[in-house]
């Protein structure tokens, strides 16, 4: 199927699924849970340094309203941490809870920088950002208007001056506008990386419906061919003509069932033979190959063994080696074969053998008698 078609298709499933975000719902959930779940770690991180900032630094009187505070704090962490939020976040109860979790984070810091003083004003460069980042759409506009009123009231309490109030403002807003762009990438980073596996997955579908279909369509090509077929010898080029044809299809079918781009050459040869009348040995070994060159092998493999069943003697051996090179041996135990070297079926060996496989094409005698047909490759 042409890739207009696939991406067409891939396009219209895909905008089904996109949110106000950009983002389809699944994944612009796992963003969300993921942020939240970095925040889980800073928050523990923010309560030690407030913990260590209050051993060394806080004056007596305010020291255990700021530890407690701070245990305050740690307990709503813990509980932020026992929320099911995947579950819960697309639900109102879960925004509920995060609209209380965001607003306590924000009154933690204001109340801490009330009683404890301007160095705790810092930990405002870790909440807006956070905030930012979890809250979507209305809610997130709402919410930032709120951090610009603690930014306010913090300015207002701590009672900076001018200039100083200025840069911690300016570089305030820089991180929060370089937060709000580094997670809209990931977004879309998110986003093309799903777009590109549901192509995939797609083409992946289609490839497997089309190898299907050819599989079958051969296979009928092969069965009408029979139905025409004159009796006697005059029936035999029917025969080769089909036997090549279900060698084809006997690729599509391996390609169909497994949904691969690539086919087991044992698998392969075992279709290819289980249907030889006369006793036959396979020894395959577990060789990938890609589709064109298993639809070669299938081609070679089958007018190797159709012409030791015509002009050999059984048992058969069908045997191939993997390695450096590949190698397919079809023997006989009978007489040699006549001399049908120009034979069509063997200059089509020779043809895929050398320019299809870019490999080599030998017939000789087998030791012991009978006859002896390699391809490497």
């Amino acid at each position: 199927m042409p890739r207009a078609v696939v991406d067409r298709h891939v396009r219209r499933d895909f905008q089904g699924l996109v949110t106000a975000n950009n983002l389809p719902a699944s994944l612009e959930l796992d963003f969300r849970v993921s942020a939240l779940r970095v925040g889980w770690w800073l928050g523990w991180a923010a309560l030690v340094a407030v913990v260590v900032g209050i051993a060394v630094g806080a004056d007596a009187g305010h020291r255990w309203l700021l530890l407690a505070l701070a245990a305050a704090a740690a307990a709503g962490n813990l509980a932020a941490m026992l929320v099911p939020w995947r579950e819960w976040l697309g639900k109102a109860r879960g925004s509920a809870l995060l609209d209380v979790w965001c607003g306590a984070l924000i009154g933690f810091v204001v109340l801490l920088v009330g009683v404890g003083g301007s160095s705790f004003s810092l930990l405002l460069f870790l909440a807006i950002p956070f905030v930012a980042v979890v809250q979507v759409g209305r809610r997130r506009v709402l919410w930032l208007a709120t951090t610009v009123v603690a930014c306010v009231l913090v300015t207002v309490v701590v009672s900076l001056p001018a200039g100083a109030t200025a840069m911690r403002l300016a570089i305030l807003a820089a991180v929060v506008g370089g937060t709000l762009v580094v997670a809209r990438a990931l977004r879309r980073e998110a986003a093309a990386g799903a777009e590109a596996a549901a192509r995939a997955d797609l083409e992946r579908t289609l490839l497997t419906e089309a190898e299907h279909r050819v599989k079958n369509s051969l296979q009928t090509a092969a069965d009408l061919l029979l139905l025409g077929r004159p009796a006697g010898s005059a029936g035999q080029p029917f025969d080769l003509t089909a036997s090549r044809i279900r060698s084809l299809a006997a690729v599509h079918r391996l390609l169909s069932e497994t949904a691969a781009e690539h086919v087991r050459a044992d698998q392969l040869l075992s279709r290819i033979v289980e249907n030889v009348e006369v006793p036959l040995v396979l020894d395959a070994e577990p060789v990938t190959l890609d589709a064109a060159s298993a639809q070669r092998l299938g081609l070679v493999a089958n007018e190797l063994v159709t012409n030791a069943v015509r002009h050999g003697s059984p048992p058969l051996f069908v045997k191939l080696e993997g390695g450096s090179r590949t190698r397919l041996r079809v023997e006989d135990a009978g007489a040699a074969w006549p001399d049908i070297s120009s034979g069509l079926g063997l200059q089509l060996v020779r043809r895929m053998a050398e320019e299809g496989l870019g490999g080599s094409f030998e017939l000789g005698e087998r030791s012991g008698g009978g006859t002896r047909a390699e391809v490497v490759f």
